[in-house]
């Protein structure tokens, strides 16, 4: 079974969309004083007014998305899996280019949130083309 999925632009470009929204929600959140001074949860999340909403807001965008990629596909699963792998992978590589290199912080990925929302990359578009493949 070869990893590409099978609209790679689409995949790309979902991927790309969500990273985008969440990078702006953080710099929204950096410029309300109100929000910003939420404190931090200890290794759960350094910023819950950002990631609690992100969370929510990735379930269910990653959901609607997942169903709308995978509307021509043939096997949806597989495909699912294929498109939450090519999301994961580029907001990973996203995160390490903009938030580690670029921001230089160290501690980004000691986070559960961080985590919960790669496995929501993840694990949303597969669980969306099994239930559309019954």
């Amino acid at each position: 079974m070869p990893f590409k999925p099978y609209r790679v632009k689409t995949a790309l470009w979902y991927g790309t969309l969500l990273w985008i929204i969440g990078f702006v929600w953080g710099m929204i959140v950096f410029m309300m004083p109100t929000l910003n001074g939420v404190p931090s949860i200890p290794y759960v999340s350094k910023y819950p007014a950002i990631s609690v909403p992100l969370i929510v807001l990735y379930l269910i965008l990653s959901y609607f998305m997942a169903k709308s990629y995978l509307d021509l596909a043939g096997d949806r699963p597989t495909e699912g899996l294929k498109f939450g792998v090519t999301a994961f992978l580029l907001n990973i590589l996203l995160d390490i280019l903009i938030y580690v290199v670029l921001f230089r912080s160290s501690d980004y990925f000691a986070y559960v949130s961080i985590w919960l929302t790669y496995a929501i990359l993840i694990g949303i578009p597969w669980i969306a083309g099994e239930y559309s493949q019954k």
